[in-house]
């Protein structure tokens, strides 16, 4: 009996050791890719603005990009070996997403379906929101201008900044002929610069949270008071 006991060991450690010879081990973070912080970005637990906050990754910090997650979000691991979430904006890291990776006709037919999924929760929030400036309510719907179309886009998986003199700087700059669905417009109702911002839905038209409505409300932006107003639009999809 014991003799076999030792065929037996023998032959599984024989095993165990063909196995490790001959399967070779997966390397390392094959696919991650070293960005550098360019501006400082929360480090979250989760692809999403909803997703509790580690802390905030700072300039000048190194991350390893394991994988782009969608458009908005970088799964990463920090400097801690912490792993994580972040923007994939290129406004925070160095990292350059596979934009060459020959599939632009399907991006931008997700960007118009997702533009229709923003626009219709912006919609759906007709009637339930209450405008007050500076508040971000999410429980109760209470939102400024800005706030409003920060939580529209999140809903839908879309990270954005809240405040007007934020937003006027993301996504890239679109001209009023060029406008798309889901473009951000951006608005001077005063003599202090751009304050007020809005989603373009298509057709001349936007939706926005407005304190003369007390709530969402759509309007023309080809004609009349908005368009005098209208400064700038901002492609963020």
């Amino acid at each position: 009996m014991n003799v076999l006991k030792k065929a037996v060991s023998s032959v599984l450690v024989l095993l165990v050791a063909f196995a490790a010879w001959a399967l070779p081990a997966p390397p390392a973070d094959a696919a991650a890719v070293e960005a550098k912080v360019i501006y400082g970005v929360n480090f979250r637990a989760g692809p999403s603005t909803s997703a509790s906050i580690y802390r905030m990754l700072k300039k000048g910090e190194t991350v390893q990009v394991l994988e782009q997650v969608n458009a908005y979000w970088l799964k990463v691991v920090d400097q801690n070996g912490k792993v994580g979430y972040i923007s994939s904006s290129s406004k925070y890291t160095t990292y350059q997403s596979g934009a060459g990776s020959g599939s632009s006709g399907s991006g931008s037919q997700s960007a118009g379906t997702l533009a229709d999924r923003i626009i219709a929760t912006a919609k759906s929030l007709m009637g339930k929101v209450t405008y007050q400036y500076g508040v971000r309510n999410t429980s109760k719907l209470i939102f400024d201008c800005s706030s409003f179309v920060e939580y529209v886009f999140e809903q839908n998986g879309v990270p954005l900044p809240w405040g007007t003199r934020y937003l006027q700087n993301e996504g890239k700059a679109v001209s009023y002929g060029n406008l798309q669905k889901g473009d951000l417009v951006l608005f001077a109702t005063g003599s202090s610069g751009i304050n007020h911002v809005g989603i373009y839905i298509g057709n001349g038209e936007f939706i926005h949270n407005i304190p003369s409505k007390n709530g969402v409300a759509i309007n023309n932006l080809s004609t009349g008071y908005w368009k005098d107003k209208f400064v700038t639009a901002r492609r963020v999809l």
